[in-house]
């Protein structure tokens, strides 16, 4: 019996453009196993040179397709494939790689004899903004959906190797289409969350924070050194919110559907102080609530509020009596002691 795939063996290659190719050649064998798709995720994710190298392959691949039917080609290949299959060491990716190589060099030289060099595929830019009160939505050309909160603006981006999005300021929900070959990578204050098939929600807190929280699927968040702090990472499961801040980060079991209220139109607030609440309820309107004292805006409240109605939260909280409403106007209103 042949010995198991060895995907840290693999990796000792010393080019990412040798591992690609050995990797390819794996997938296109009976052998590969759920666990070698998943180590190569890891791999094509972990490096942007990584993820050129296997661009690479799978271009040289598509334009040696007349090299490919080579009979002389051909058995080159097959002799590659059963010398790798008959040893029983880390070696056997190295012939699998060379088989490859061979087919790649001969698809270079037919190229450059035909006078064809292929070019990759020019990333594609666009920015989008939300004003305040507003929300948006659009889907990407891969089927990933991206909805956008009040207040944000973000540019999105996507090339052979990865699709990427920068978030310049508020809030935005990604739903990705599962591609390991192209990861979903989101960029705020120097976070950088990486997404396969998953749904999560980036916040930018506006003080040099981030907020990550994870509906389903899995996401890699890493962090930048700062505050005396080394460059950090976490792995986040589904019902979990990660927030960094000032080169610290805590991660917390959270009510998902209560954080992403939003998208169904409604801001949810579990005991939540009244600074805390009047914060979350200003970004939707373009009346600026404030609190008067530090002592009413530790009093916690409790309840759903409809986007961008601040009257209805205003009277709410008369109502229920943890605040008076004072020199209310169309553009603010102040929150005293009833």
């Amino acid at each position: 019996m042949s010995k198991a795939f060895d995907a840290r063996a693999l990796e000792q290659i010393d080019s990412p453009e040798a591992t690609a190719a050995a990797y390819f050649s794996h997938f296109r064998s009976p052998n590969a196993a759920a666990e070698d798709y998943l180590a190569f995720e890891h791999w094509h994710a972990r490096d942007e040179a990584h993820r050129r190298a296997w661009a690479r392959v799978e271009q040289e691949w598509e334009e040696a397709g007349k090299v490919r039917a080579d009979a002389r080609i051909l058995a080159i290949r097959e002799r590659a494939l059963a010398n790798r299959r008959a040893r029983r060491n880390w070696r056997r990716p190295v012939a699998a790689a060379a088989a490859i190589g061979i087919l790649m060099l001969g698809g270079i030289a037919w190229k450059q004899h035909q006078g064809r060099l292929a070019k990759l595929a020019q990333v594609e830019a666009r920015t989008f903004s939300t004003g305040v009160g507003q929300q948006a939505s659009f889907r990407m050309s891969d089927g990933s959906t991206i909805t956008i909160n009040t207040g944000s603006t973000l540019s999105v981006s996507e090339s052979d190797t990865r699709r990427s999005t920068r978030m310049k300021q508020g809030e935005a929900f990604f739903e990705v289409a599962r591609n390991p070959r192209k990861p979903f990578v989101v960029e705020a204050e120097g976070v950088t969350v990486t997404a396969l098939g998953t749904a999560f929600a980036v916040r930018e807190l506006g003080d040099e924070g981030v907020r990550v929280t994870l509906a389903h699927g899995r996401v890699r968040v890493d962090m930048p050194a700062a505050g005396g702090k080394p460059a950090q990472s976490a792995l986040l499961s589904p019902d979990t919110q990660l927030t960094w801040r000032n080169g610290r980060y805590s991660i917390a079991q959270v009510n998902v559907g209560q954080q992403l209220g939003w998208r169904q139109g409604m801001i949810v607030f579990d005991r939540t102080p009244l600074a805390e609440a009047v914060a979350e309820i200003n970004r939707y309107s373009p009346q600026e609530i404030a609190v008067a004292s530090a002592t009413l805006g530790r009093r916690p409240i409790t309840g759903s509020f409809r986007v961008g109605v601040t009257r209805g939260f205003l009277q709410s909280l008369e109502t229920s009596g943890i605040a008076r409403v004072v020199n209310e106007s169309a553009t603010g209103a102040e929150l005293v002691k009833p």
